[in-house]
Parts: C-alpha cells; structure tokens; sequence
C-alpha cells in the first residue's frame, strides 16, 4: 500500500492548537480554541439544533465516590445491529437485543430477542435501535419491582427528530421504571458533553479530579441547572470514575426523575458498586447484556440465511437477493458502515 503523509501545513495546524488546548488546562484563566479569555470554562451540549449551557466547572462540585454494595435489581439492556441487505437506498438491518438481570454477582434471569427492519437511512436505523431496546425494557419492567436500577447503554435524551411513538416509549419507560423503584441510569459509549473552550469535558474534569482528590474514585455533578434541560432531556448528566483502577471516567445520565426519589450520590455509589473486576470503572450487567447482544460473522450469515428463506414464503426472497447482490461489499461499508 503506497504511503501518504498528511500535508505538513494541516499536522502544523493541529500540533499548534493541540498544544495550546493541554497547555492551557493547567492556568486558572484559558484561551477557547478561537483565543478567547476564559477564567472558568463550561459545559456545553449542542444537540438538534439548540445549544445548552451549564454551570462553570468548579471543584466545589467535585465528590469523592464511595462504591455503596447492594443486593438490590438490577436489570440492563443492550442491543446490536448488523446490515443484512444492502439495498442502496436502504437496507435491511437485524440483530439481537438482550435484557439481563442481576442481584449482586447472580444473573438472575436474561431475555433475548431477534430483531429485522427495512430502513432508509442512518437516522431511521440509530432510531430503530433505541426502540427495540426501549421496548425489551418496557418488557423487562413487566417482570420485576424495586428498588433497583434500570441501565442502558445509552444517554437519555428523547430525540426530537424521533417519530411520536419512539419519544412516548421511551417516557413511558422512565415513568413506569420510576413508578417500580427503578432508577434508570443511562450510560453512553460516545458524548458530545464538551466545554465552550473546545476540549472534552469528561478529560478536563479527569484533570481537574487528579489535582483535588487524587487517584480516587470520584463524581460531578451537577454539569448542567436543572431548568436549563430542555424536556426531551430525561437525564441529568454527571461525570464519574467508578473506580480508582479505571483509566478513564464516563458520562452517566440520571433520570431526573429518579433524582426526585435519590441523592445523586447514592445513585452512583451503588452504580460504582457494579464493578466487573475484568473492566474496573464500568458496570458488568451492562457489560455482559453487550456480549450477549453481539453477533459475529457466522450468525450474521446464518441470519441472511434465515431471513431469505421466510421472506420467500412472502414472495419477495428472490427479490431482495436479486437487489443485495447488485451492491458490493465496498458500497455496503462505504455507506452504511459494519452496522448503524
């Protein structure tokens, strides 16, 4: 494969802003990415077209977590999903969602579906998949009481640009997990949550942690006023270092109304209690419904397999066959990606 660098004026561009951004996390007054002055920098979410501000990040709000042990429920969902026909225009994706509970260290019980859509976009397939497994946990909910804890894999922000539907079922599950003693906890892979300096808040407030209690196992909260939320934000988000073994902190939002029962504090520390010894500083029901939810190669292929042979029975087998196999492999990554 022939070597290409990067154009020496653009890499000189980066190092120089790079360079600046770590430096300046350690004065009291910063410089923004664009050079303006700032004594303490802020959250900032922009998210569907409107920008939320929240509280400067200050030490005061900066807490010591102690992981709080428990016996209590709780249950965690995850979903994966795998493009089965690439159709151009759109695409038949499928996979499995999971619903697993634990008390302690015991699994209690799991729950596992297969699930198929026919989407036309990206947008449609991410809504796709916040909705099966919104609807394995309003499932999950119908066999369990608290108190406990209800945890997904996600933020807990209602899409605007979501159908009615989808933003119903996923109020629906945070009032009926609420109404049950369940806390629902949201905890994304990604976040947007930056600063209006440009770096990422969840490094800045790591730094900020080292420097105040050292390698300990921490939380902040709040990052945001609780009238600045906007109503399709369910959560309030707390930054967190679970453990004092994790290299990393995480984004966890809170039910707001969960937070109308709970301290915050308590919240996280019994979060922080969910410790996988294997992944220290992320909560193993989480961990084991994403492994149970995973499909390999194998039985993606095993799925296309599956799926021809019922779609026959409705006349349309052959068809979509005839239509997948007039794309490759390299348009199918290009546009859709290993998944949506």
């Amino acid at each position: 494969m022939l070597k290409v660098g990067f154009e020496r004026a653009d890499v000189e561009v980066v190092a120089e802003r790079l360079r600046r951004l770590f430096d300046e996390r350690r004065r009291a007054v910063q410089l923004s990415l664009d050079g303006t002055l700032v004594t303490k920098p802020v959250p900032v979410l922009n998210l569907f077209g409107r920008v939320v501000r929240g509280l400067p990040v200050d030490s005061s709000r900066l807490r010591v977590l102690e992981p709080q042990p428990h016996r209590k429920l709780v249950v965690a969902v995850d979903a994966s999903a795998r493009v089965l026909f690439n159709l151009g225009s759109a695409a038949v994706v499928g996979g499995r969602v999971v619903a697993v509970a634990f008390r302690g260290l015991r699994r209690v019980w799991e729950r596992a579906a297969k699930r198929v859509a026919l989407v036309s976009s990206r947008l449609e397939a991410a809504e796709w998949l916040a909705r099966v497994e919104y609807e394995a946990a309003l499932r999950a909910l119908a066999e369990v009481g608290g108190p406990g804890y209800l945890l997904v894999d996600r933020s807990l922000v209602v899409a605007p640009l979501y159908r009615l539907s989808t933003r119903e079922l996923i109020r629906r599950v945070d009032v009926r997990a609420s109404a049950l003693g369940l806390a629902l906890v949201g905890v994304p892979k990604r976040t947007r949550l930056a600063l209006d300096t440009g770096e990422g808040a969840l490094g800045y407030i790591s730094a900020l942690a080292e420097r105040s209690v050292g390698r300990t196992a921490w939380y902040y909260h709040p990052l945001f006023r609780e009238e600045s939320l906007p109503p399709w934000m369910l959560g309030s988000p707390a930054a967190a270092r679970l453990s004092e073994l994790s290299a990393s902190a995480l984004r966890l939002d809170v039910s707001r109304r969960a937070l109308a029962r709970y301290e915050v504090g308590e919240v996280l520390g019994e979060v922080a209690a969910l410790q996988d010894p294997a992944l220290p500083g992320y909560p193993y029901p989480l961990k084991a419904a994403h492994e149970a939810s995973r499909v390999d190669e194998r039985e993606l292929e095993a799925d296309r397999l599956v799926l021809l042979e019922e779609l026959r029975s409705w006349g349309v087998g052959e068809r979509l066959l005839r239509e997948a196999l007039a794309y490759s492999s390299f348009k199918e990554r290009s546009i859709w990606g290993d998944g949506p």
